[in-house]
């Protein structure tokens, strides 16, 4: 199944530092939490999450949303997309703040379950090591498997190169493909909420119509925009509060 098909469906390089080099964890596999929804706190937090990034114009959108209005997003890269790098030079200020964090999306956003153990360390790795030379930053734990494909063998593939923190999502805005920008305001009204942890994709240029009213839809519901890291512990291992 081609990427298009796979994407409407859903509605909504060499290797740098070889597998060899990366601590090993099996021992966690076991332990493994595939997240769909933030833990339950005394405040309430979403987490909104862009992946893909096949747009230039809308990496560079979402990261000037963030500069502009001091908010905290996490951007799951897909390392292919040449929009990572043509918007470094103002994506690196907001990731040394901390305002975007970075996580892995694969290099070439294959379905990973359909992949063999190394096939899925390497699509892991090379995007890690990507990031890592690029940004400066380990983004491990934190990877989202592509399509949501996900297994036990994904599971234990992935936490064997340290990435132990499989994330879903509880939310979306529906905009993997084409879509109108009334229908993103209506699965924002329906995504943002509490715990939510809200899946958007940087790939076109209609979400940035909406992105006023999607901010007054979090301030009126009072909620507060969070990271992965501001969630967990920096290990990734539980939560942080």
């Amino acid at each position: 199944m081609d990427r298009r098909t796979f994407l409407a469906l859903l509605g909504g390089s060499a290797v740098g530092a070889t597998l060899s080099s990366i601590p090993q964890s099996s021992a966690f596999a076991s332990n493994v939490r595939i997240i769909r929804e933030l833990p339950e706190s005394d405040v309430k937090r979403l987490a909104w999450t862009v992946d893909d990034g096949t747009s230039v114009e809308s990496v560079k959108r979402y990261t000037r949303l963030v500069a502009e209005n001091d908010l905290r997003l996490t951007f799951f890269i897909y390392s292919a997309m040449g929009s990572w790098l043509a918007n470094k030079s103002e994506i690196q200020p907001l990731v040394n703040s901390g305002q975007i964090q970075l996580a892995n999306h694969t290099a070439h956003h294959p379905a990973l379950a359909g992949l063999s153990t190394k096939e899925i360390q390497k699509e892991l790795m090379i995007a890690h090591n990507f990031i890592e030379k690029h940004f400066g930053v380990d983004v491990r734990p934190y990877y989202r498997p592509p399509y949501g494909s996900i297994s036990s063998r994904v599971v234990n593939a992935a936490a064997e190169i340290g990435y132990t923190k499989p994330m879903l999502w509880s939310g979306s805005l529906g905009d993997a493909s084409d879509i109108s920008a009334p229908r993103i305001l209506v699965h924002a009204k329906e995504s943002f909420h509490d715990r939510s942890i809200v899946l958007a994709h940087a790939n076109n240029l209609t979400s940035a119509k909406v992105f006023q009213p999607m901010l007054k839809l979090i301030e009126d519901r009072e909620l507060n925009l969070v990271t992965l890291n501001d969630v967990y512990d920096p290990d990734g291992s539980g939560d942080s509060q």
